[in-house]
């Protein structure tokens, strides 16, 4: 990967995300939400009790889902590719989804990575 990381916080979360990425002109960092973008990527943060449980995304192409322990949470991973896009999300149930869209043909490890290094803004794992 061979680039700089920073740690990017909201509403109680922080991420490690790639130096590109940065607040959107668009719709920024409001509340427990925010944009991120750069890089040919867009990092969406919903850190809500509401955000989307990534359920109705089953019919997408090269649709994956599994689960893995995030801190002390088990989360909800979700990976498909649509119209030259794709898209890698989590969502820690009752707590925040994040979703990262890239290029179809980008390596989908940043991506995870960054859905990987989710956790609270004490540096604990997510509580």
């Amino acid at each position: 990967m061979g680039q700089p990381w920073n740690s990017f916080r909201v509403s109680g979360l922080v991420l490690d995300v790639p130096d590109q990425l940065a607040p959107s002109h668009e719709h920024g960092i409001e509340g427990g939400a925010a944009v991120l973008e750069g890089g040919g990527m867009r990092l969406t943060v919903d850190a809500s009790p509401f955000a989307d449980p990534l359920t109705r995304y089953a019919n997408k192409p090269g649709y994956e889902r599994w689960r893995e322990a995030l801190g002390n949470h088990i989360a909800d991973f979700v990976l498909f590719e649509e119209e030259g896009i794709r898209t890698a999300a989590v969502n820690i149930p009752g707590r925040a989804t994040a979703v990262v869209h890239l290029p179809a043909d980008a390596e989908r490890d940043v991506a995870l990575q960054i859905l990987r290094s989710i956790r609270t803004d004490q540096g604990e794992p997510n509580d």
